[in-house]
């Protein structure tokens, strides 16, 4: 029992029939899907470089309201400050002010206590006199 492999005319239309199916299914199936898969590769590579070009935009958008917040910080901070010596200028100037008006008030008090007193001293010299002249009277009348 010899099992030889013999070469006839259907091996060969064989292996023709199988070159035309490996022809039509590479023409049919994997042309298109490699295309597509190639495409979709090449859409990938594009959305990726887009993707690291908006990345970078935002990073730059990022760095440029970092600063704008820093210069409204910055101004804010001076504004506030500002206000800061404005305010205590005024209530200086308001203490300034209080100050010297209780000054001039108590000027005028011890002006008038002065006044005052200057004329109590007057009345009383004036009383000392009626006085006086009423003791000496008094006393010269009962030496007489």
């Amino acid at each position: 029992m010899d099992i030889g492999v013999l070469l006839n005319h259907t091996l060969v239309i064989q292996a023709i029939l199988f070159l035309i199916f490996l022809f039509l299914v590479n023409l049919i199936y994997i042309k298109p899907y490699s295309k597509t898969v190639d495409q979709r590769n090449a859409r990938i590579l594009e959305l990726n470089k887009e993707a690291e070009k908006f990345r970078e935009e935002a990073a730059h958008y990022l760095q440029e309201a970092e600063k704008i917040l820093a210069e409204a910080s910055a101004k804010a901070h001076e504004i506030i400050e500002k206000a800061r010596k404005e305010a205590k200028a005024e209530a200086d100037k308001i203490i300034a002010e209080a100050e010297r008006e209780a000054d001039e008030k108590i000027e005028k008090v011890k002006a008038e206590i002065a006044a005052e007193l200057e004329k109590a001293k007057a009345e009383l010299e004036q009383k000392v006199e009626v006085l006086a002249k009423i003791i000496v009277e008094k006393f010269v009348g009962e030496r007489k």
